[in-house]
This record gives structure tokens, sequence and C-alpha cells, in this order.
């Protein structure tokens, strides 16, 4: 099989207008339309010669924009999934990380110090990321195709795409932290390994 058949490629969502603004799970529109990040994914995917079997998104619209345009390009099914959202980060949602500093010092130096563990008041750990994103992504098959390169693509937050190197790429926390998450750049995630029979053996 095609290593590209066993394949998950994601692409960060188009930048959104709130510099310095924890935004997490809201629901804020990217600076580009879902048109216009659709044009740049397809740019990409024709380019490596891929096209999706089956095309990924949180529910939120910077990633389930772009993912229904594609879909309706390319004639692949767009699938919404809970497990894709951005990290929750709970009552700091919305407001701008040097208010957070500023405002709930202790409560924030807290999290630093053990943003794997625990998350912020009222959020997620990126332990907890990591735990439904790998639900997600034990969950994928490797994609049947008949001619060319069939593959599964997701439009992704950061966070999610963070996970997915943890999970899928064998990163520390750490480690997946350091590396910038472009927008609307890919990355490409191996697929779940398939489970072996031990039947007659």
């Amino acid at each position: 099989m095609d290593p590209l058949q066993r394949s998950l490629i994601a692409f960060r969502h188009a930048p959104v207008p709130l510099a310095g603004v924890c935004y997490g799970r809201l629901d804020v529109a990217a600076e580009l339309s879902p048109a216009g990040a659709a044009d740049v994914i397809e740019r990409a995917l024709a380019g490596l010669g891929l096209r999706p079997g089956t095309i990924w998104s949180s529910p939120l619209s910077r990633c389930a924009g772009p993912a229904a345009e594609l879909s309706a390009r390319l004639g692949a099914p767009h699938a919404v999934d809970d497990r894709l959202l951005e990290i929750d980060y709970g009552a700091w949602e919305g407001r701008a990380w040097s208010d957070i500093a500023r405002d709930d010092a202790r409560a924030y130096a807290a999290w630093l110090d053990a943003w794997e563990r625990a998350g912020p008041p009222g959020g997620e750990s990126a332990l907890e990321v990591e735990a439904r994103v790998r639900s997600f992504w034990r969950a994928l098959a490797p994609a049947s195709v008949a001619s060319g390169a069939l593959l599964h693509l997701l439009v992704a937050h950061a966070g999610v795409m963070r996970a997915l190197r943890v999970v899928a790429g064998g990163a520390t926390w750490p480690a997946a932290m350091s590396a910038p998450v472009p927008h609307l750049a890919s990355e490409r995630f191996p697929l779940p390994a398939p489970a072996v029979s031990l039947a007659g053996m």
C-alpha cells in the first residue's frame, strides 16, 4: 500500500484577527474566507498529486468552513468531529493573554508550571487534549482507492496538530509545543497500524 494511503494530512486553519487574545474554542471568523482558505489547500494538494477520501474538521467555522468548501469542490465527504476542537481554555477564553497574566497571576503561573497535567480554570490540560485526539486518530482506517492517492485530510487547530505530533509522531509535549504550526501549512501524520489477528497462530 502506498504510504500516502496510510496518511492523515493536516492543514492549520487561516489566521484569525485576534493577536494576543486567548481564543481557544471561540467561534471566530478567519481572516480569509472559507473559499480563500480552500484555494490554498486545494493548490497544495494538487501540487502533491493528492486527493482526499474524507475531509475532517472541528465544528468551529475557521476549520469547518474551508472543509465544507473543499468537500463541495472535490466530491469528498466532510466529517465534523468534536474531538478535533481546539483546546478549551475555560475562564480565559476571549481575554488578552497580558490581562490573564496580570489579573490571574497565581493561576497563570500554576498553569505555566504544570500545563501538561493541569488546565486553565475550567479548561483542559495538554494530556486531556491528547486523549481525545488519540481516540480520533485510533479510529482512522486506511483509505481504499481505485486510482490515484486517496487519504484523510484534516483542517485543524494548532492544538490538535500539536497533539497529533505526540499521538502519531511520538513527540514529547514540550517538543510538540516548541515547533511552530504555520497557518495553512500542512503536516503529514501516519495512521495507526492495523490490528493484527492472532487467529490461527
